[in-house]
């Protein structure tokens, strides 16, 4: 008896270590967004502060971070480099699940002469830095006439090696008797696929949902180099007009932040359950 105590008690106290880690774990992560949250509700200064709890609250910073484009052009506000960023986001984001599926499920499924190369090649983009493909992707953007457009900052990224990878493994978990059986009953290759294997993929898709969204939401890098024309900047853009050459304005800085932060923040809250599960559905080996 004394030794199923003692057991007890031993793995009471690893337990309250292991939630104390993870705590702890949580609240270094969090502490940048509650400094931003912080920062944002207090009154402007061109000094930092690094109090979490604001000693007084005030909506100011984001009245001003909403209009402060209009300095550079009267019929621009934040409203509309928030508008660009959604419009780059859902243009990217569902076509490119839809690419990516179709990719994943040809590749997973369908007997195609040099499909492994194919994924071989897919899996390769994922090694190159896009640093690297800049410059020859920003030539062909301007032969097409695509500079200062929509379709520049959404077209190249419709597909990625990354969302054909994790599709492709979800795929090949599934049993091929739910294909058999599809076929049997009628079912075309597009119609099995529509009907049988995405209603099945829906914990990866939504994991690929939240990655696309969040990357293309805070692309920065590109936009940077084909968009000049202030009404097409988005978010991330226009948050480097805030910073000052000389003095920044913290608080309206931090406001701005954090209206671009909450989109993702309310997407994967609203998701994180099946991003859970694809996470660990897409990387099982089939």
């Amino acid at each position: 008896m004394k030794g199923k105590s003692n057991g007890r008690s031993q793995g009471l106290i690893l337990e309250i270590l292991k939630y104390a880690v993870l705590i702890l774990g949580a609240l270094v992560m969090a502490a940048p967004f509650l400094w931003m949250v912080s920062t944002s509700l207090t009154p402007d200064s061109v000094i930092i502060s690094y109090r979490l709890i604001p000693t007084r609250v005030t909506l100011a910073n984001y009245v001003k971070a909403w209009n402060f484009s209009r300095n550079f052009d009267e019929s621009v506000s934040l409203g509309t480099f928030f508008l660009n960023s959604l419009i780059v986001s859902v243009c990217i984001t569902g076509p490119a699940l839809i690419i990516d599926s179709l990719a994943g499920y040809v590749l997973a499924r369908r007997k195609i002469p040099g499909k492994d190369l194919l994924f071989y090649l897919a899996l390769g983009t994922m090694m190159i830095p896009f640093y690297v493909i800049a410059i020859p992707l920003y030539l062909v953007v301007r032969r097409l006439g695509w500079l200062d457009s929509y379709q520049g900052m959404i077209v190249p990224f419709l597909a990625s090696g990354f969302g054909i990878f994790m599709f492709k493994q979800f795929f090949q978990t599934i049993p091929q008797d739910l294909e058999d059986a599809a076929r049997v009953d009628g079912c075309s290759a597009y119609r099995t696929y529509v009907s049988i294997m995405l209603p099945l993929a829906k914990p990866v898709t939504a994991t690929m949902a939240i990655f696309k969204a969040m990357w293309s939401w805070n692309l920065f890098f590109w936009p940077l180099l084909i968009i000049n024309n202030i009404k097409l900047k988005t978010l991330p853009l226009a948050l480097t007009m805030f910073r000052g050459l000389n003095v920044t304005q913290w608080g309206m800085l931090c406001a701005g932040m954090t209206l671009a932060t909450l989109p993702i923040v309310i997407v994967y809250l609203s998701m994180q359950n099946m991003f859970q599960k694809g996470i660990v559905m897409g990387s099982l080996k089939g």
